[in-house]
């Protein structure tokens, strides 16, 4: 296994995430195993001690490893998902990505319901406004990036402070999965199918319809959930 040769140009604690993720797929470990000693990963590494923990932090908020007090850090436990034939660390990192959504989804269809109930005409025509930009930047590049700007712009609208920073932390933790390991499930969403699913989620929300935005933000999430089995 050859690791420790670096481009100089990248953050030292991701080319060590990036060494790490290798580790995992290459030297047998299975889910539950205990990651070796900080001591032997420093020098097998070659980097510093608070390099290495930063690494190991980017880790445990993907979900891929879980420290236990006194004891080590431990590859996590896979759960709800059928063999598969990708590398060990994606298989966690999906198990993560996984649980990360199915909280979303609860969260986000109880958001639409906040909006509602909470927000302005106007807190309504700005999230018309965003809507109709994403739409452009679709047209124009073929692309939906973006979405999750509007999918923080939900959560600021539900008039729920607790909501909102919660909302923000989950979007912002599967924001950093889906463009690493995951940015292939991100193009097998249809872009135009996206965008009819806002279209129809800010339609309902307007009628001020409670339960027809709240089946709509459940399937559009339920569709990500679904590529991601």
């Amino acid at each position: 296994m050859e690791i420790g040769n670096r481009a100089a140009r990248t953050l030292l604690y991701e080319e060590v995430v990036k060494d790490l993720y290798q580790l995992i797929d290459e030297e047998h470990l299975k889910p539950g195993d205990k990651l070796p000693p900080e001591r032997e990963l420093m020098e097998q590494l070659d980097v510093s001690r608070n390099v290495l923990r930063e690494a190991f932090r980017v880790l445990e908020s993907r979900g891929v490893i879980v420290s236990h007090q006194g004891k080590g850090r431990f590859l996590r436990t896979q759960s709800q998902l059928s063999e598969s034939t990708e590398s060990l660390s994606k298989n966690l990192e999906r198990c993560s990505m996984m649980e990360a959504y199915e909280v979303r989804q609860v969260l986000e269809v109880k958001g639409v319901e906040l909006i509602i109930r909470n927000a302005t005409e106007k807190d309504i025509d700005e999230l018309e406004s965003a809507y109709k930009a994403l739409e452009r930047r679709f047209q124009e590049t073929g692309k939906t990036e973006g979405e999750f700007k509007l999918h923080k712009l939900y959560a600021a609208k539900t008039g729920s402070i607790f909501m909102t920073q919660t909302l923000e932390i989950v979007l912002d933790a599967i924001f950093d999965m889906m463009y690493g390991k995951f940015s292939d499930v991100l193009e097998e969403v249809s872009g135009e199918e996206e965008l009819e699913s806002h279209r129809q989620i800010i339609r309902a929300i307007r009628r001020r319809d409670e339960e027809g935005a709240a089946k709509l933000m459940y399937e559009h999430l339920q569709a990500s959930i679904d590529n991601l089995k």
